[in-house]
């Protein structure tokens, strides 16, 4: 796989961990949502936050490696 393939993968994830996040938030503004529900959606939750945070992660030390290229080009 190269890279360009690799990092639209990574996008995807992202943005279909986010939108399922964002769902699942709605669905608990609800607030007849039963208690076995918000169970179920709180370990739904811990994977796609995961998959978020690993990929902002990876994109600011790439930002930061980036900066400090440009720093040194000075």
């Amino acid at each position: 796989m190269n890279k360009s393939t690799s990092q639209s993968k990574d996008i995807l994830s992202f943005d279909r961990s986010y939108a399922e996040l964002e769902r699942i938030s709605k669905e608990l503004e609800n607030a007849e949502i039963s208690v076995d529900l918000m169970s179920d959606y709180a370990k739904e939750c811990l994977p796609l936050v995961r998959t978020c945070k690993e990929k902002l992660t990876l994109t600011q030390n790439d930002i930061d490696l980036l900066v400090k290229e440009l720093d040194d080009d000075k």
